[in-house]
């Protein structure tokens, strides 16, 4: 069918009517008020619509047209939309959230080009420049790669520069170093605990390795005291992981499961009445989380496998947990090299 111009009431600008590739009809105003330029415009609609129809030009050019016209405030609104249908963890949308506003407020960027490499890159070094450690900046980093992402796969952008966004390497930089607790630092901390009604809750985070937040979520459904075995649900890694029970944890009271969380302000107290201190000689930290360094440090020492002791922890490569969850000291290697037969045997000389 031909495109046609007419106008209604016989007044104001002339519309231009035609079917696009898809048979469907529409409408469009030609914002003019001269037939003859209306009609011109109306001939350019129907070979545009031909050249689609033949597939001479990518029809997904009008979608990203139309996707970059919208305000970049309502990608970002559909976005975190998205990440809850997908059920992923509050707070990690929380974050995802603030991170993106952040970035709009920075580079006062309005539609999705103005996302551009340089600016978002100068943006991240901004945020470097005011003392945020490098963990802190690729959190945000990959916020944007994820939204850069989403937003190609759902047809928004033909593609997302954000994606080349360099990562900053951490290693370097390690703000937050954890210590593992000797033995003794660790018996005086149960002890303390002990009298206050939370040994159940340090026990817990020593010998099975969990994280304060899957403490706080473990239910009694999760505890298997027949079977020895615990399952954490819905931890760091988003899935379900079995570990087995330490005969210690086995042997606790009912406490171990926990209506109530230790603040972190009583965990300092705690650790201030143990005679912990926060940080040590060499800068590490002593807290909740050094427990499981702690884990990792004692099955280093007691000959676990890398890959049993990667299995405990629950970490997807076993070099996360040699490197940042076993720290071991001069004292151990000594230990090992008296364990360590000597060469001659008893028929030297």
């Amino acid at each position: 069918p031909m495109a046609s111009v007419f106008r209604r009431n016989g007044t104001g600008p002339w519309l231009v009517e035609y079917f696009d590739q898809h048979g469907r009809r529409r409408q469009k105003s030609s914002r003019t008020t001269d037939k003859r330029t209306a009609e011109r415009i109306a001939q350019k609609l129907e070979a545009d619509v031909a050249l689609r129809r033949e597939g001479v030009v990518d029809a997904r050019q009008d979608r990203f047209t139309e996707e970059g016209k919208k305000p970049l405030a309502q990608h970002v609104r559909e976005y975190i939309q998205h990440c809850r249908s997908r059920g992923l963890a509050p707070m990690g949308i929380v974050d995802k959230e603030r991170h993106l506003n952040w970035i709009m407020e920075e580079t006062g960027a309005s539609r999705l080009a103005d996302l551009r490499l340089e600016v978002v890159e100068r943006a991240l070094a901004s945020f470097r420049e005011l003392g945020r450690s490098p963990r802190t900046v690729n959190t945000r980093r990959e916020t944007l790669r994820a939204f850069g992402n989403w937003c190609r796969k759902t047809g928004r952008v033909e593609n997302h520069p954000i994606e080349f966004l360099p990562k900053i390497a951490e290693s370097r930089d390690r703000r937050r170093i954890r210590r593992p607790l000797t033995d003794q630092e660790l018996e005086r901390l149960l002890a303390v605990a002990a009298e206050r009604g939370r040994r159940g809750w340090y026990l817990t985070a020593v010998l099975a390795g969990l994280r304060r937040s899957e403490l706080t979520k473990l239910t009694w459904s999760s505890v298997d005291l027949e079977a020895g075995l615990l399952t954490i649900r819905d931890g760091k890694a988003k899935r379900e992981d079995v570990v087995p029970l330490h005969p210690e944890l086995l042997a606790e009271p009912t406490d171990r499961v926990f209506p109530t969380a230790v603040t972190n302000l009583t965990r300092q107290h705690d650790f201030e009445r143990a005679g912990i201190a926060d940080v040590d000689d060499q800068g590490r930290v002593a807290d909740l989380h050094g427990l499981r360094a702690t884990l990792g440090t004692r099955l280093a020492r007691a000959g676990i496998a890398p890959q049993i002791a990667q299995r405990i922890m629950r970490h997807a490569d076993y070099r996360t947990t040699l490197k940042h969850y076993t720290m071991l000291s001069h004292a151990d290697t000594t230990a090992a090299m008296q364990r360590l037969p000597g060469g001659l045997g008893d028929s030297a000389g």
